[in-house]
C-alpha cells in the first residue's frame, strides 16, 4: 500500500467544503442519489446497496454501493474521476456507450459522499483490471490551498487473474468479496463504493433509502435493465412510492404531452391520508430519469392548498438537462424557472396542478359524501343524529360534506364531521331554539312565575319561532310556484305521466288536509285480492275490478295517512277526456272493496278530468277539473304563505321576503297582493317591501 504521485484529486480552494460537505451535509438521500446516478451513467444493469450499522472503520457504520457497470481504468480515474468539476458530457445531448442519457453533467457528484462520510473507498474494475483507492476527508482538508491530494491506492492496475493478497480488515474483505463476484461475471467490470466513518444518526433505514430513491429517480422500479436492491431485496414500488387512492392516469402508466414543441411526460397520485411531512408532497420534475426540481413544488399554483398536501406528481422533461444553459442546481433540488426557455413549461405546470387538484377534489367529493353518509347512518341508528325523510337526510349529508371538504381525513376531522352532523340535524327543526325555549318555560313554571312574566315568555317564544315560520313561508311559496309549472305539464303529458305526477306530489290534491303519501303497496294488494275473489253471483266490487284492463287500473292512485286510517283513491284522466258513469263505477268499486277490507278507515275518492255534463252520484266521490285542482291548491298555499308572513311579524326589508318573491313567481306574488287589499298587516308589509326596493324596481 503506497501513495501514488501521478494520480491526484485536484480542486480549487474550499471547493470540497462548499460543494461536498456543506452542499450535501446530513442529506443522505441526496448522497445516495448521486452514487446511483453514477451507476446509471456507467451502464450498470444491477445495483446493490448495503446498509451496515457496525461496518467500516472503527465499526461506526457504513453504506456500500456496488454495480456491474463499465468500471474505470486508472487513466480514467486520474483524468476524470479525480478531476473535480470536469464536465461529464462534451455535448448536452450526449449518450453513454450503452445508449443511456447520462444523469451527471457537472462532475461534482463525486464530492457528495463527504456530506455524510469521512472516508470513501472506491474499488473499480474495467476489462478485468482492478484499481482500489481511498479518499480521506480529514487528509483532503489538510491539503488546504495546495488544491491537490494524492489518494491512497491499495491496488493499482492489478489483473484479477493474477491473484491479489488481501488484508484482514473490514474494508479489504468487502473489496475481496466484490472481486470474487466480478470474477464469476463474464464482463468482469463494475464499481464498489464504500462510505465509512458515518455518524450513526446519518445512517438511514432500509425503508428510508427506498423512499428517498423512489422520490429522486424514475428508473429504479419495474425495469429489467436497471435493477436496484437494498440489503439483498429488489426495490419494490410499494417500498419506494406512497400508496395512492387516486391516480392520473388511472391504474398505471403515464401521459405524454407536447409543451412548446417539447415532450413532457407525467403521472399523478393522491394519497388517502397525508401522513407525511410537507416536503414530501408536490411535484417532482425529472430530467434523464433523475430529480431536477425536488418537492415540495407546485409550479406556483395557488388556492386549495389543503389538497396539495395529498399530491405526489412525477413530471419528466429530459430537454431541460440538454439545453446549452445549465438550468439545474448543483445538488439537483431546484430549476432556474426564471429562464425564458422554461416560461411555457412553467405555465403548463401551473395549469396542470390546478387541473389535477380539481379532478382529485371531484373524486374526494364522491368518496367523502359516501363516508359522511355512512357516518350519519351510524349516528342515526344510535339516536345521536335526528332522522328525517330520505331526501332530508341526504340534504343534511350534503351540507356537512360540503362544509368539511377541506379539513382532511384525520381523527379530529372525523370528530368535527360528527359534531356538525349532530348540530345540523338539530338545526333542521330548530331544535336548539326549541330546547332553549323549553328550558326557559320550565324554569318559569318551577318558579311560579307571574302572569306578566309568562306573557313576556310568550312574546319571546313568538320571536324565536320566526325562523321556523319563515322557513314554512318559503316552502309554501315554492309549492305555489310549482303549481304553475305542473299546470303546464298536465296539458302536455299522458295519463300515465299524470298518475306519476300525483304519486310524486300528493299535496296537489290535499293542500289543507292530512299528510297523505302514495301507497303503491296498497294498490298492489287490493288488485291481487280482487283478482283472487270468487264470483258471488250478486253485486261484487271484486268482479268489477277484475274486469278492468291494465290501462284502466293505471289511472288510479292510492293515498294513505301514516296510520292507514285515511285512504283516498284518485282516478286521473287527461284534461280533454270527459268523465262519465264508467269512471265513477270503477272508482266506486275500489271504494266498496276497500270498505269491506278496512271498515275502520275513512274513505273518499276524487275523479280528476273534464267534468262537463258530469256529476258524481256517490257522496264519497268528488269530481274536479285540473284547473280546479290547481286553483284550490294555489289558493290554499298562498293563504298559508300569507298567514306565516303575518304571524312571523317581519319587516319589509327582510331578505327572506325578497327570496319568497323570487321563488314564488309573479302569479303567487299577485295573489298575495290581492290578499293584502283586505288584510291591514299584510298591506303594511307590502308597503315596507316596496319602500326597500331600488327606485328602478319599484
Amino acid at each position: 500500500m503506497s501513495s501514488d504521485s501521478d494520480a491526484e484529486l485536484r480542486f480549487s480552494h474550499n471547493v470540497i467544503e462548499h460543494l461536498g460537505i456543506k452542499l450535501y451535509k446530513n442529506k443522505t438521500g441526496n448522497v445516495l442519489a448521486e452514487l446511483l446516478a453514477n451507476c446509471w451513467d456507467a451502464d450498470a444493469k444491477n445495483v446493490e446497496i448495503t446498509l451496515d450499522q457496525n461496518g467500516g472503520l472503527l465499526g461506526n457504520g457504513c453504506i456500500i454501493i456496488s454495480d456491474d457497470g463499465c468500471g474505470m481504468s486508472y487513466a480514467k480515474i486520474k483524468d476524470h474521476y479525480l478531476h473535480v468539476g470536469k464536465p461529464k458530457r462534451r455535448r448536452p445531448s450526449e449518450t453513454s456507450a450503452g445508449g443511456r442519457k447520462p444523469m451527471g453533467r457537472k462532475g461534482l457528484g463525486k464530492l457528495a459522499p463527504f456530506g455524510i462520510a469521512r472516508v470513501v473507498d472506491v474499488a473499480t474494475i474495467s476489462d478485468g483490471v482492478l484499481n482500489w483507492f481511498t479518499l480521506d476527508l480529514d487528509e483532503i482538508l489538510k491539503a488546504g490551498e495546495q488544491g491537490a491530494y494524492p489518494p491512497k491506492f491499495h491496488v493499482r492496475e492489478a489483473e484479477l487473474s493474477s491473484g491479489i493478497a488481501w488484508e484482514d480488515d473490514y474494508i479489504s474483505k468487502r473489496v475481496a468479496g466484490f472481486v470474487e463476484l466480478c470474477l464469476d461475471d463474464a464482463e468482469k467490470t463494475g464499481t464498489l463504493v464504500i462510505l465509512s466513518s458515518i455518524d450513526a444518526n446519518h445512517l438511514p433505514s432500509k425503508s428510508e433509502v427506498a423512499s428517498e430513491l423512489g422520490s429522486r429517480f424514475t428508473v429504479v422500479l419495474l425495469r429489467d435493465d436497471f435493477v436496484v436492491s437494498i440489503d439483498g431485496d429488489r426495490l419494490s414500488e410499494a417500498e419506494a412510492l406512497p400508496k395512492f387512492e387516486f391516480r392520473i392516469p388511472e391504474g398505471s402508466g403515464q401521459i405524454t404531452e407536447n409543451v412548446g414543441g417539447k415532450e413532457v411526460k407525467f403521472w399523478v397520485g393522491f394519497v388517502e391520508k397525508a401522513e407525511w411531512s410537507s416536503d414530501q408532497a408536490g411535484v417532482g420534475v425529472f430530467a434523464h430519469n433523475k430529480i431536477a426540481q425536488s418537492r415540495p413544488f407546485f409550479f406556483g399554483s395557488k388556492g386549495k392548498e389543503v389538497f396539495q398536501r395529498y399530491l405526489y406528481a412525477v413530471v419528466e422533461a429530459d430537454w431541460i438537462d440538454e439545453v446549452e444553459n445549465d438550468l439545474i442546481s448543483t445538488d439537483r433540488t431546484s430549476v432556474d424557472w426564471s429562464h425564458a426557455e422554461l416560461s411555457e413549461f412553467y405555465a403548463w405546470g401551473q395549469a396542470k396542478v390546478g387541473s389535477w387538484i380539481s379532478q382529485y377534489e371531484k373524486h374526494r367529493k364522491s368518496k367523502q359524501d359516501q363516508e359522511v353518509r355512512n357516518q350519519a347512518a351510524v349516528l342515526r341508528s344510535s339516536g345521536s343524529v335526528n332522522t328525517y325523510s330520505p331526501s332530508e337526510n341526504e340534504q343534511i349529508v350534503g351540507l356537512v360534506s360540503d362544509a368539511t371538504r377541506a379539513i382532511g381525513k384525520t381523527k379530529s376531522a372525523e370528530q368535527t364531521r360528527e359534531e356538525l352532523l349532530i348540530a345540523v340535524s338539530k338545526a333542521w327543526i330548530n331544535q336548539p331554539t326549541r330546547q332553549f325555549l323549553g328550558d326557559l318555560w320550565a324554569s318559569l313554571l318551577e318558579a311560579d312565575a307571574s302572569p306578566d312574566q309568562i306573557g313576556r315568555v310568550v312574546e319571546q317564544l313568538s320571536s324565536h319561532s320566526v325562523p321556523e315560520k319563515m322557513g314554512l313561508a318559503l316552502t309554501f311559496s315554492q309549492r305555489a310556484f310549482a303549481l304553475t309549472v305542473l299546470h303546464d305539464l298536465v296539458h302536455q303529458r299522458s295519463e300515465t305521466d299524470l298518475q306519476k305526477l300525483v304519486t310524486e306530489f300528493p299535496w296537489i290534491l290535499q293542500p289543507r288536509g292530512d299528510l297523505l303519501t302514495a301507497d303503491r303497496h296498497l294498490k298492489t294488494t287490493i288488485d291481487a285480492a280482487a283478482a283472487a275473489a270468487d264470483d258471488a253471483g250478486r253485486y261484487d266490487p271484486a268482479q268489477l275490478i277484475q274486469g278492468m284492463s291494465a290501462e284502466q287500473r293505471a289511472d288510479f292512485v292510492f293515498l294513505t295517512s301514516p296510520n292507514d286510517q285515511t285512504i283516498k283513491v284518485v282516478e286521473i284522466k287527461k284534461p280533454d277526456l270527459p268523465l262519465g258513469v264508467e269512471q265513477e263505477r270503477q272508482l266506486v268499486a275500489y271504494l266498496d272493496f276497500i270498505q269491506a277490507q278496512r271498515a275502520e278507515a275513512q274513505l273518499s275518492g276524487i275523479l280528476v278530468g273534464n267534468t262537463t255534463n258530469f256529476k258524481a252520484n256517490d257522496r264519497r266521490i268528488r269530481a274536479m277539473t285540473w284547473s280546479e285542482v290547481f286553483l284550490e291548491c294555489r289558493a290554499a298555499y298562498v293563504d298559508l304563505l300569507a298567514s306565516m308572513l303575518e304571524i312571523a311579524d317581519i319587516e319589509g326589508g327582510d331578505t327572506r321576503l325578497r327570496i319568497i318573491k323570487e321563488i314564488g313567481g309573479d302569479r303567487t306574488w299577485e295573489l298575495l297582493r290581492k290578499l293584502s287589499e283586505t288584510d291591514e298587516a299584510l298591506s303594511d308589509l307590502f308597503r315596507q317591501f316596496d319602500a326597500h326596493l331600488p327606485k328602478a324596481a319599484s
